[in-house]
């Protein structure tokens, strides 16, 4: 371990580093090699959670030795609200919070953090035990990009021993955190229960963690590419998916395809919902599955159609013709003459509602025939998704008109007073809006 260990990182000369140094060995060690480095401009930032009592010590500690470095030093407290949690992910949000900002302050390209080998393995084991989400077992990336700069890990081939002789033989001072050995903190669980228990099974254990991150963040690299051409495939529109090529492929395979393309709709999808899914796409009934966030899909016969809820619609009834509703559908009217394009030809009675379908309706066939609403729509090959959402026009529970249905496929019904007219939907424009 070496100043030379961040050449692999490609910094151009002078290039204007912030170092997050806690104080503990990692840290005062990752800045000891810093400031050592050639080219390097440091800058170093210390975060006090407030959570020990000896926080405020370990932060002077900090700032005393950044001064013996001639090295400027930005420093920050946790300023937490009444209620406020004290978890270790909300304390690691607030550090990375005042490390962005004192990086964009402080106008450095990179933020450096001494993140190490034992930490990955704890990563990969924190994260295994959490979800099994194989794009979380990549781990820790030794260089990301991060709010517009860069987040590098050099410390990361380095194993804590390796640290602290290094620590040892260069004389490099630091403050021992007693809460590393608080066995309520599931990571410290992990550090002085399991891991050590892993370490005697084999002493390349660190070696392999690396190897397998590697190797991981190129599989899923591949399996990204992959799954992106098989998205193009089975799109037919940007709501519709048809499964038929992708059911050949092993269960595992059509797994990572169906997650792969409800996290199009929703990008939190439910792991429970993929087994019932796959099962109902070779099903003839429709099925749907709610993803939450006001959408949901619609599968059947190797289809999978993305819902959006729209706002139920009000029934309005019109008494007179050029009778006005505004509606969460926009502004209807029937009206006697339109230019050709526009409207809707419709047979009505007045007084007559505009509304979605409800149990009881009817409609007249062209044969005479009295037939119920649910029947025409499922004869009229109307998928089921799509039918709560149709409007029609009804008088009482007999319904004269059909959204998308020609007037052809209902018939006139024998009253005198029948109207053909037309029904002209607009969009509910604001014309209050200040437009200037």
């Amino acid at each position: 371990m070496s100043p030379k260990l961040f050449q692999r990182f490609g910094f151009a000369p002078h290039t204007r580093v912030l170092v997050a140094v806690s104080g503990g060995v990692d840290s005062m060690v990752l800045l000891n090699l810093a400031v050592k480095a050639a080219d390097l401009d440091v800058v170093v930032a210390t975060f006090d959670h407030r959570l020990r009592p000896e926080s405020q010590q370990e932060q002077a500690f900090v700032v005393a030795a950044a001064q013996q470095l001639q090295v400027p030093v930005v420093t920050g407290q946790w300023r937490r609200s009444d209620g406020q949690p004290t978890s270790e992910a909300a304390a690691r949000q607030a550090r990375y919070a005042f490390l962005a900002a004192t990086a964009a302050e402080q106008h450095a390209e990179v933020v450096m953090t001494a993140h190490h080998a034992d930490d990955q393995l704890e990563t990969i084991l924190f994260r295994l035990a959490r979800s099994g989400d194989p794009a979380a077992l990549i781990g820790i990336r030794a260089d990301r990009a991060w709010h517009g700069r860069r987040l590098v890990r050099p410390l990361l081939p380095y194993s804590k021993a390796m640290i602290r002789s290094y620590a040892d033989q260069h004389n490099v001072r630091f403050c021992e955190d007693s809460s590393n050995a608080d066995p309520h903190y599931a990571r410290n669980q992990l550090r002085h229960q399991v891991i050590p228990a892993f370490k005697k099974q084999n002493t390349q254990l660190l070696a392999h963690i690396q190897t397998f991150t590697m190797e991981q963040t190129g599989l899923l690299a591949l399996a990204e590419a992959q799954l992106a051409e098989w998205l193009q495939r089975l799109q037919v529109d940007d709501a519709t998916v048809n499964w038929r090529a992708a059911s050949s492929q092993p269960e595992a395979v059509q797994r990572l395809l169906l997650k792969k393309i409800l996290q199009q709709w929703h990008p939190n999808v439910d792991r429970q919902l993929l087994s019932p899914v796959l099962a109902s796409l070779s099903g003839t009934k429709e099925r749907r599955f709610d993803l939450g966030g006001g959408i949901s899909i619609a599968v059947q016969s190797e289809q999978i159609v993305c819902l959006t809820r729209q706002a139920p619609v009000k029934p309005v009834t019109f008494t007179k013709l050029d009778q006005q509703h505004r509606t969460s559908r926009g502004i209807f009217s029937l009206q006697t003459s339109v230019a050709a394009d526009k409207g809707t030809p419709v047979r009505v009675k007045l007084p007559i509602t505009l509304r979605t379908r409800q149990a009881g309706d009817v409609v007249q066939l062209p044969n005479g025939v009295i037939q119920k609403l649910r029947r025409f729509l499922i004869n009229t090959k109307i998928p089921a998704y799509q039918r709560d959402q149709l409007l029609v026009l009804a008088r009482g529970h007999q319904v004269f008109w059909v959204e998308g249905q020609p007037l052809e496929r209902l018939s006139a019904i024998d009253q005198t007073d029948i109207l053909h007219v037309v029904l002209v939907q607009s969009p509910d424009v604001d014309k209050s809006e200040d437009k200037s």
